[in-house]
């Protein structure tokens, strides 16, 4: 199946001469790439990703190709009292329009998200009070709660600072807007150009710009890195890469990105506000078969939300597949075989959810619960999804992304108002386990902390996870100081350059 999709592709992909290589000039690099600008650079969306990926989003931390955290727009922060920080921001930094950084643009940034009509998980009103200017050069940020934690979350690219020119009646627009190396000049659904900022805070970048087109389908991004037509492509899933190694002229370099794809369910309403039917589904799935037949055995199956090499992650997890334990505790929870009806939903712009959500399908018939798949693109159904309107679904969902710790993801998640819980989760005992962990300044101490609710969540079944991702950037040997980024923020760097 897989190879017969990599020829389709092939196929109708390859073009002698393409509109994208014209485009691209000596000094201009091509990147495919596998998310497009689809909610009008909403910061809580992947769009923001783009934008950090593309070279123009800053934030005032960053997050280096080491995992560390380093300084950006901001050189230094300081923790006033629990529930403040203060921000010391760079020197001579300036917009893409020429309008200075200062104070007050970075808190009209914030002040945006946290206005928006969706804010970012790491940055929403139900985690931070007030964002304001204090004289020119220091922005002060007030939690609800008391944190330690703030800085990681300040690297995050949702929380990125744009000129006050590109916030215009709850809209965002990026161009000429940033303070990045590159500038975005020109987007659309397909593709995106970016020039050099030639007064770039940082140093004068390399390259004079790029070209990039936003690709879903893996397959098509593997081709035309195979075929030249790009010089990075982004994201290729393992059972791919197998078709490149052989390939003159391209590298490949793994991207273990703390990333897992989940089951998620609705906890607030049955059959979901039964433990045991929770914990039957997970009895249910077979990870590791899941993994041979959508992934071709090329990812990791998983036994808790982290990988287990993570300083977080608990030891002594054990996979939970049983099928007769999973027919047993539905027989415990008074549901009969066949009576239970179920819809799951999984988003297309990952093209193997669908088998993943197949799978699944087949594994659930098996204890007797029939599955109804629905399929659609991410913003189709996340509304459903944050509203609480759905029994299943399927997510790929990196647990470092808004900060380089777990506690973002847990707190956004799993904690009673958090800005993400599509679980619908909600108990006092893990909001009080949370916010021990944002009171607790010491990194060691936190470790066991984080530990502790996985297996919470692990043992309660509150999520399906199924499997850790491993996936693969390409790009060509003519591009030189390409790295990819942990966390996959960052590819358009100022060093980036081509033979």
């Amino acid at each position: 199946m897989r190879n017969h999709r990599l020829t389709f592709a092939l196929c109708a992909a390859t073009l002698s001469t393409s509109a994208f290589a014209q485009a691209a000039g000596a000094n201009t690099i091509r990147m495919v790439d596998w998310w497009s600008p689809k909610t009008g650079w909403e910061m809580a969306s992947d769009d923001a990703f783009v934008g950090s990926r593309s070279g123009c989003y800053e934030s005032l931390a960053r997050i280096g190709f080491d995992n560390t955290l380093q300084p950006s727009l901001a050189t230094s922060w300081t923790q006033t009292s629990p529930t403040t920080w203060e921000f010391t921001l760079r020197d001579n930094v300036k917009f893409q329009d020429g309008l200075p950084l200062n104070a007050e643009s970075a808190a009209n940034a914030l002040n945006n998200l946290l206005k928006a009509a969706m804010p970012a998980r790491a940055f929403s009103p139900k985690v931070i009070k007030s964002v304001e200017a204090v004289g020119d050069k220091v922005v002060k940020i007030t939690t609800l709660e008391p944190s330690v934690l703030l800085p990681l979350q300040m690297a995050s690219p949702a929380t990125s600072i744009l000129s006050p020119s590109a916030y215009k009646d709850g809209k965002i627009n990026p161009i000429n807007a940033c303070t990045g190396p590159f500038v975005i000049t020109e987007v659309d659904p397909t593709r995106a150009t970016v020039k050099r900022n030639e007064n770039y805070w940082g140093g004068k970048p390399t390259l004079d710009g790029a070209e990039i087109r936003f690709i879903s389908d893996a397959n098509t991004r593997a081709t035309q890195i195979r075929t030249g037509e790009t010089d990075i492509a982004r994201l290729i899933p393992p059972w791919i890469v197998s078709k490149l190694k052989t390939t003159p002229g391209v590298k490949l370099e793994a991207v273990n990105a703390p990333r897992t794809t989940m089951l998620l369910m609705n906890n607030k309403k049955a059959p979901f506000d039964n433990i045991k039917v929770r914990q039957a589904v997970q009895a249910a799935i077979d990870n590791a078969s899941l993994a041979a037949a959508v992934y071709e055995g090329a990812v990791q199956p998983a036994v808790g939300p982290f990988v287990s090499t993570d300083p977080w992650a608990p030891k002594d997890l054990k996979p939970a597949f049983d099928v007769k334990k999973a027919k047993a505790l539905l027989e415990e929870a008074g549901v009969k075989p066949g009576t239970l009806k179920l819809n799951l939903l999984a988003y297309s712009n990952k093209t193997e959810l669908k088998d993943v959500a197949a799978v699944i399908q087949e594994m659930l018939k098996n204890i007797g619960i029939q599955v109804d798949i629905k399929v659609a693109e991410y913003n189709a159904i996340e509304p459903d999804m944050m509203s609480g309107n759905y029994d299943m679904g399927l997510m790929s969902r990196g647990y470092l992304t808004d900060a380089a710790e777990p506690a973002s993801y847990l707190n956004a998640d799993y904690k009673c108002k958090g800005a993400f819980n599509i679980s619908q989760y909600c108990t006092p005992e893990m909001d009080a386990k949370l916010e021990a962990i944002y009171a607790t300044p010491e990194p060691e101490k936190r470790l066991p902390m984080y530990a502790d609710i996985a297996k919470k969540v692990q043992s309660e079944a509150l999520t399906v996870f199924l499997i850790h991702e491993t996936s693969y950037d390409a790009y060509s040997t003519k591009v030189k100081n390409f790295k990819s980024h942990p966390l996959n923020y960052y590819v358009l760097t100022p060093s980036l350059s081509l033979n």
